[in-house]
């Protein structure tokens, strides 16, 4: 008996599914597939908004970018967070040999590679999703001047991630609205700095040929009208051709002229300007470079920047026993007091005096493990954007605030360098050059000009290759088929633990904020995008080790203390 009703119950399911199976097959109304979600105007211009959100998170964010600031000996920190040790760190015998890019997907150390790859092609995916609903399937957002502004914004990204593989790649994928997918194959650097500056070209054409004014949500919390963003795709074009270049012989090839052309039409021209984000704790904006660099117990500038500040007390190497407080003419650094008295027993501060510096302070505190190198030491730590003055929380110390990613200071430099390297007018480079030091870096009583400069820049030099200091560009494109992984849980074992413990400026389309002291134009990596915490960042802790003088952030700030994990290795 309870063999039959067996048999009976699957021979009614089997009728049932016989006959029900196609009105099984409903479609989901609430799922629209990508074609459906891209002909709606109003999913369409959130998608060209957020392509500036998915730049930005990749041009500032510390995968990667980290890596090459460290290198370039700009900034310094022995923790392994993101692989700045193992990357950064120096090989008994002086070199980094035993420390190549790790573009091999079973190695801890491809993350530095991976991620900004991934970052800049998802970018360039959603602003080539844009450009095509708009310029192939006729798409109109609200009205044409709407239509035309989400159109501009497209074409800039696509050429900012562009340039940002052009910059740091050996080779990549040049995609755009016409471009089949089905039969696209690698191009060389080269080819993607051409295809990227004919990106900025139509930029700045689209831009001038209309009228508009980006939402302030579209950087969280600024609105640039399309003659301003005609500026900052001059000012990027210029960045690229003038960082592109890895070795002088390139350098000597760049057309310097048109560098700059680009510059006398950038940010630093008629009235300056900074292209800033704001940051939200990296919720979802997250200006991760300066969160970690401007915050005194979690990186510090390297001895050698330091030292141009203040060469009587801040040597380089660093000294056992550490750098005493300085006593710079340099305004940017004063006599390194920074804060107030509450903040003496975790960073080591000296609370502020008449002569703060207003963008380095010094602290008492060696924060890294010396076993790991004591050139990673510096006492010197960056402070420019930490508005609140004393490392809060609600400031730029947890990612919350202001985050220039682009400056007229850099148009400024590079108009000037573009102007000496084209034998073009000496006096106007000069003057293009005093703009960006005059009042902060003056000693007291020096020129009460008014600064243009939010980063601290140094003359332009203009030797060789020492004029700029390159980010390290990344070797090869990312192994196919691979996924970018955190890889900094505690006790990962890999290159990027144990090692020995020292962007080029951090150039990402250039722009490293303590670089541009060192004569670098620029920052945050790589000349350019989705900066993202690893895991346990953003849910984040960063805690500096025990037993290296460091202070402990307030719990579940932010959800996160960010913590750099025992044995220093993680975030």
């Amino acid at each position: 008996m309870q063999i039959s009703r067996t048999v009976r119950g699957l021979g009614l399911l089997a009728v049932m599914a016989a006959a029900g199976c196609k009105s099984l097959d409903v479609e989901n109304p609430n799922a629209p597939d990508a074609a459906r979600a891209l002909s709606d105007p109003d999913a369409l211009e959130a998608v060209a908004g957020g392509t500036l959100r998915t730049w930005f998170n990749t041009y500032d964010a510390m995968e990667g970018n980290s890596v090459l600031v460290t290198q370039a000996q700009t900034y310094s920190a022995s923790w392994n967070n993101f692989n700045m040790n193992f990357y950064s760190s120096i090989d008994a015998d002086g070199t980094r040999n035993s420390r190549p890019w790790q573009n091999d997907p079973a190695a801890a150390g491809r993350t530095s590679v991976e991620a900004p790859w991934s970052g800049y092609y998802s970018a360039l995916s959603s602003a080539t999703d844009v450009l095509r609903a708009i310029r192939t399937n006729g798409v109109v957002i609200n009205t044409a001047a709407d239509t035309k502004r989400a159109e501009t914004i497209a074409v800039l990204v696509q050429g900012a991630a562009l340039a940002g593989i052009a910059v740091n790649y050996d080779k990549g994928y040049i995609v755009d609205e016409t471009v089949d997918l089905s039969t696209l194959a690698y191009s060389n650097r080269k080819e993607l700095r051409d295809a990227a500056l004919a990106k900025f070209n139509d930029a700045i054409a689209l831009a001038g040929a209309n009228t508009f004014t980006t939402p302030s949500a579209w950087t969280n919390g600024n609105s640039y009208d399309n003659t301003q963003i005609a500026r900052i795709a001059n000012t990027m074009a210029a960045m690229l051709l003038a960082y592109w270049p890895r070795n002088s012989a390139e350098n000597g090839q760049v057309n310097w002229a048109q560098v700059a052309t680009y510059a006398a039409a950038g940010m630093s021209s008629g009235t300056p300007f900074d292209f800033v984000f704001v940051g939200d704790g990296c919720v979802a904006w997250c200006p991760e470079m300066i969160v970690w660099f401007n915050s005194i117990d979690t990186g510090r500038l390297h001895t050698r920047v330091a030292n141009m500040l203040d060469p009587v007390t801040q040597k380089t190497p660093w000294p056992l026993g550490g750098n005493p407080q300085p006593n710079s003419a340099d305004k940017r650094l004063g006599d390194g007091s920074f804060g107030d008295a509450s903040m003496v027993a975790g960073f080591g501060n000296v609370p502020k005096t008449a002569n703060a510096g207003t963008d380095f302070a010094w602290s008492s505190q060696a924060n890294f493990n010396n076993a790991r190198g004591t050139y990673h030491q510096s006492n010197i730590g960056h402070i420019r954007y930490d508005l609140s003055g004393t490392q809060a929380t609600t400031g730029i110390y947890f990612g919350y605030g202001p985050a220039p990613v682009i400056s007229a200071a850099q148009s400024d430099l590079l108009w000037a360098e573009a102007l000496i390297r084209s034998s073009g007018s000496l006096a106007t480079a000069a003057t293009h050059q005093q703009d960006t030091r005059h009042a902060r870096r003056a000693p007291a009583g020096g020129s009460g000009r008014r600064d243009r400069r939010p980063h601290g820049e140094a003359p332009v030099r203009t030797g060789a290759r020492a004029a700029r200091p390159r980010r390290v560009a990344l070797l090869q494109s990312p192994s196919r088929g691979q996924r970018p992984s955190g890889g900094h849980a505690s006790g990962n074992a890999g290159p990027r633990e144990g090692a020995r413990g020292v962007r080029p400026a951090a150039v990402h389309l250039g722009r490293d904020r303590a670089g541009e002291l060192a004569d670098t134009s620029v920052r945050t990596v790589k000349g350019e995008g989705t900066k993202r915490r690893a895991k346990g960042q953003r849910e984040g802790r960063r805690d500096n080790a025990k037993g290296e003088g460091t202070k402990r952030r307030a719990k579940g700030q932010s959800e996160g203390r960010r913590d750099k994990a025992k044995g220093e290795g993680t975030k």
